[in-house]
């Protein structure tokens, strides 16, 4: 029956749709904005692509705290923080620099790649030099 076919094929394609993994890039970490540091009024924070960090801009930057900023654009500061241990439905594998050994080692429980969490270990060793 075509309905009964149907009903399956939606079914799937709604089954795959919830175990889409996260991107691994925030489109704020995509920015080329620089830093206006003068005349400021209010804080927030920009991360610099050229320089692989977050600096405090004026006005209004797409981050509130420098640390939301480095654990989303993973910068070098994520490399020393605690893994972040999460429950998902469906975690998938990211990379993690191991503090004892320096090595960026696989783990198969994450669940969005932010701070010490990396989608490769091209981009772990390349930002933590493990």
């Amino acid at each position: 029956d075509i309905s009964k076919a149907l009903l399956l094929f939606a079914l799937v394609a709604l089954g795959y749709a919830a175990v889409k993994r996260p991107p691994k890039h925030d489109q704020r970490c995509k920015s080329d904005r620089q830093p206006i540091q003068s005349n400021c009024t209010h804080r927030s924070f920009v991360y610099v692509r050229s320089g692989h960090k977050c600096t405090w801009t004026c006005g209004k930057g797409p981050f509130v705290t420098q640390t939301e900023c480095d654990g989303v654009c993973r910068t070098p500061a994520v490399c020393t923080w605690p893994r972040p241990f999460e429950s998902c439905t469906n975690p998938f594998k990211v990379y993690y620099l191991q503090p004892h050994t320096g090595q960026c080692v696989p783990d198969f429980r994450g669940c969005r790649y932010t701070g010490n969490n990396f989608p490769t270990k091209a981009e772990c060793q390349r930002t933590c030099k493990g």
